[in-house]
């Protein structure tokens, strides 16, 4: 069907020939045209051309004002609807293009590392080698008695252990007219004469069903703010820790074992050619025979009720083998002569390359690549609040705990400065609301924190890694009665196992597949773009042909229009240039 046209559209030209005879018969000059009337002609040129709906109706001279009106109005309250339509679109894709879904396929926890277990101590010096609740009430009286009965006084040697021990017990026992500095590696190596050391503590430990020799094979200590733990399936410190940005006066966990070959990292997994048995251990399967079994035990003379109150046992934590423990803010309990069965279910987040453009903000985690650690080689959110927590502490009290980590020429705290650190942890959890509080409020001075520490605050934002992997632990537990194994064999019991509690634990994968989540694109450029073409479609009639008619009208007709103008003119003049002087060539 032939597509009806204006006549006599702007730029539409006569032959040149018919031209020539009207100039003939007509050589006077038309008067020439308002610049109002040629814009007015090239609108209406571009309305009756246009593909746009109901653009035509506007240009047609047959139309009426009225419906000419009418079509104005139509035509100008879709193109307001469209806009606002488009206007929330294009706020949902800038605000909220995220998603977070679950995976089409399960994974096999084969996969994955088999949890990193740290097992913390409630008794942090045994009595048998240093006597915390004695040394507490000689501190505070300032002396005490000796074997002979007479009157003795504490050395300052014996009250920096006491400060030392007391930094990983409850806070309000550590004394606040202690020092307030003091060296980390004395502490450090106070700490690891007093404590259970791992031959004493562990009984017999077994992983994927195969009995250990020596739980040392699996179990290594580390340094935490709880003070000396123990822990499986932990990365060496050279693999973990930026060991050079670190102070050197002592180790937070050994150096990996040299026979154990790190082929895992948290954002690529398992290499496809990586054997079962690695490093960091994965679980080979589900079920307590694939998982870690392990027996620790404490002596009934070696219990210190001052130090962490009236509840003894263990304190267990599951993590990610990438990350240093914080014992004194997650962990599950493990009491005296209890067996602890420990399911675990992973969560795995995995995010799509497609957000990478996308600010951390916006998609909610970090890439490895977009956020540096100074202490540590992993990002992970639990390591990036350590690091920041070390730093807003140094800022708050100008010393760090020793379980922190911190850099070379900071000063470490000791017994006095205890209370500044613990109220650093709570400011740095409750800093946002803080900040909008007056600084020099007298009424709100013990929420008033300088400058600096401020800042620090601020610009932590420890958001999650876009791959992060999570354990959620199961427990169930019952009475373990290990003098009946004895009594049921006929055997006697060890006297050096006379007055011994023990607890036995499990620890397994509670089934072979999980589910993961996914970080994905709700609205990419490409959903937003056909977001976007089918309200204008809807609306107007608008495509990208559109677009590039409109930008043919603003420049190649206009032009080629005054090129034709131009030819014209210069036709024109020749031929007056003949009518006037008829024998010039």
């Amino acid at each position: 069907m032939k597509r009806h046209t204006r006549t006599g559209s702007v730029g539409e030209a006569l032959p040149p020939d018919l031209e020539s005879n009207k100039k003939l018969e007509s050589p006077k000059k038309k008067p020439k045209r308002g610049r109002n009337n040629i814009i007015k002609d090239y609108l209406i040129d571009y309305t009756s051309n246009s593909n746009l709906h109901g653009l035509k109706y506007i240009g047609e001279k047959e139309r009426t004002f009225v419906e000419k009106v009418f079509w104005i109005f139509m035509f100008t309250c879709c193109v307001v609807l469209c806009a606002g339509l488009i206007q929330k679109v294009y706020i949902k894709w800038n605000e909220s293009p995220v998603i977070v879904s679950f995976a089409e396929n399960p994974m096999p926890v084969w996969k994955i590392p088999f949890p990193a277990v740290t097992v913390c101590f409630e008794t942090k010096a045994q009595q048998s080698k240093y006597n915390f609740t004695e040394i507490y009430h000689l501190y505070l009286n300032h002396t005490g008695t000796n074997s002979t009965g007479n009157t003795t006084e504490l050395t300052d040697e014996e009250k920096f252990v006491f400060e030392y021990v007391s930094m990983v017990c409850d806070s309000h026992l550590s004394p606040a007219t202690g020092r307030k500095y003091g060296s980390g590696a004395d502490a450090v190596d106070k700490l690891k004469e007093v404590c259970p050391n791992i031959t004493e503590s562990f009984f017999g430990c077994k992983w994927e069903n195969i009995n250990r020799d020596y739980c040392s094979d699996l179990f290594s200590p580390i340094l935490t703010e709880e003070g000396i733990c123990y822990t499986f399936n932990t990365l060496g410190a050279e693999e973990m820790l930026r060991l050079d940005n670190l102070h050197h006066d002592y180790e937070y966990l050994q150096e990996g074992n040299p026979n154990h070959t790190t082929t895992w990292s948290l954002d690529n997994g398992y290499p496809d050619d990586t054997p079962i048995v690695t490093y960091p251990h994965r679980g080979s399967g589900y079920g307590a025979k694939a998982g870690l079994t392990f027996i620790i035990k404490a002596s009934e003379v070696d219990l210190d009720y001052l130090c962490r109150g009236p509840v003894q046992g263990f304190k267990i934590l599951l993590h990610n083998p990438a990350e240093l423990p914080r014992l004194s803010v997650q962990y599950f309990r493990a009491p005296l002569s209890q067996e602890v069965v420990v399911s675990v279910k992973p969560k795995m987040m995995t995010t799509s390359d497609g957000l990478l453009p996308y600010s951390p903000n916006i998609r909610k985690c970090y890439f490895p690549s977009e956020r540096y650690l100074r202490y540590f080689r992993v990002y992970t959110q639990a390591n990036c609040e350590m690091e920041c927590l070390s730093n807003f502490t140094y800022a708050r009290c100008g010393c760090v705990h020793f379980g922190m980590v911190y850099g070379e020429n900071m000063t470490v705290c000791s017994a006095g400065s205890i209370q500044c650190v613990q109220n650093a942890q709570k400011e740095l959890v409750t800093v946002a609301a803080m900040s909008s509080l007056e600084r020099d409020s007298a009424d709100n001075s013990s929420t008033v924190i300088d400058e600096n520490a401020r800042d620090i605050a601020m610009r932590c934002m420890c958001m999650p890694a876009c791959t992060s992997i999570e354990y959620e632990a199961e427990t169930s537990q019952a009475d373990f009665d290990w003098r009946a194994i004895f009594t049921s064999f006929k055997s006697e019991i060890p006297p050096e196992l006379d007055d011994t509690y023990m607890t036995r634990i499990f620890i397994f994968f509670k089934e072979a597949q999980f589910i993961t989540s996914r970080r994905s694109e709700l609205y990419g450029p490409t959903d937003f773009l056909a977001n976007c073409g089918g309200l204008l479609g809807l609306f107007m009639g608008f495509s990208i042909l559109s677009v590039v008619e409109i930008l043919y009208f603003l420049s190649l007709r206009i032009i080629c229009l005054f090129w034709k103008r131009r030819a014209h003119k210069r036709v024109a003049d020749k031929s007056m240039t003949k009518l006037e002087h008829p024998y010039i060539d």
